[in-house]
């Protein structure tokens, strides 16, 4: 065993690593789990904006968005952005529209998870700015996410005269009950953009009538 094999030994003993996605031993993130994120994009719309998604928003992936999410890992935000950058890749080509952060969230982490996905794929995006309250979206219901996310995101003025007349494509990490995604079209329409699509990391699935559970 070479040096650098024995050190990484060492190192699995005194730090652990486990992946992320599914617990694997002595990996942040396994292949499995990465492979996951990279096969036939998950496609829907917005209110009639297509949205190309890596995966949805269950099992192995899900706890991946959690992890990148909360500690900011480079290997999850790497596999990530592995998989955004190939739903990326199938919209038509257009600048990039990131979501940002909500305040608390950038507060409580102190980096945006989005931005980070984004410089694990080696992509950059303009930020819409938030420019009201709004808040997380995580514990509100349909209805509340939709009224809470209205008015609360627009295109920084310098970018709005740039991208004028221009079609772009809008990034966010996990598009749940699509209120964020509504508003964030609304806003580049609002600053003379066109919505040419949705991408995203993961969307959740949508409930079928009827269904239990």
């Amino acid at each position: 065993m070479g040096i650098g094999g024995a050190l990484r030994e060492a190192a699995s003993v005194l730090w652990p690593v486990a992946c992320a996605g599914c617990g694997a031993s002595d990996v942040a993130v396994c292949a499995p789990c990465a492979a996951l994120l990279t096969g036939d994009p998950v496609r829907g719309d917005v209110d009639g904006v297509p949205l190309l998604a890596a995966a949805a928003y269950e099992g192995e992936v899900r706890m991946l968005v959690a992890a990148c999410k909360e500690h900011g890992g480079r290997a999850e935000s790497r596999a990530l952005g592995a998989g955004l950058a190939l739903a990326i890749a199938q919209a038509p080509a257009a600048p990039l529209v990131r979501v940002p952060s909500s305040r608390a969230g950038l507060r409580r982490r102190g980096f945006d998870p989005v931005e980070l996905v984004l410089r694990g794929a080696g992509l950059r995006a303009v930020p819409l700015r938030r420019v009201a309250g709004g808040g997380a979206q995580k514990e509100r219901s349909v209805d509340e996410r939709a009224s809470a996310a209205q008015g609360t995101l627009a295109l920084p003025r310098r970018d709005a005269d740039r991208l004028a007349g221009a079609a772009v494509v809008l990034v966010d990490d996990v598009v749940t009950s699509g209120a964020t995604m509504r508003e964030a079209v609304r806003a580049v329409r609002a600053a003379g953009c066109d919505a040419a699509a949705i991408a995203a990391v993961a969307r959740v699935p949508r409930r079928v009538p009827g269904a239990l559970g």
